[in-house]
C-alpha cells in the first residue's frame, strides 16, 4: 500500500496554507496584524478528513511563524489543540 503525500504550499497573497487535492484543496487561513501570527481558520475536505492534512498545514504555519520571529494566537480550534498536543509551538504564543 502506497502512503498518500500532501505537499503544504505557502500561498502568500492569499493569506493561506494550502494543500491542493485534486478539484478540492484544504487551507489554513491566517492574518498578521500588529505582529502578531493569527491562525483563523482551517479546512479540509469531509473526503479528506482524518489523513493528518490539517497537521501538515498547522506545522507548516507554525514553524513559518517561529522561522519569521512572530508571536501566534490561535482562532482556530483545530489549531488551538494542534499547539497543546506539540508543546515545543506554545512558545509561540503572543
Amino acid at each position: 500500500m502506497t502512503q498518500e503525500v500532501y505537499n503544504v504550499t505557502h500561498n502568500v497573497p492569499a493569506n493561506r496554507f494550502e494543500v491542493d487535492l485534486g478539484k478540492d484543496k484544504a487551507v489554513l487561513i491566517y492574518m498578521i496584524k500588529a505582529g502578531l501570527f493569527i491562525l483563523m481558520h482551517t479546512e479540509v475536505p469531509p473526503a479528506f478528513e482524518g489523513r493528518g492534512i490539517a497537521a501538515k498545514m498547522a506545522k507548516a504555519a507554525l514553524e513559518y511563524a517561529r522561522t519569521e520571529g512572530y508571536k501566534v494566537r490561535s482562532y482556530c480550534s483545530y489549531t488551538t489543540r494542534y499547539m497543546e498536543r506539540h508543546t515545543e509551538y506554545l512558545e509561540l504564543e503572543g
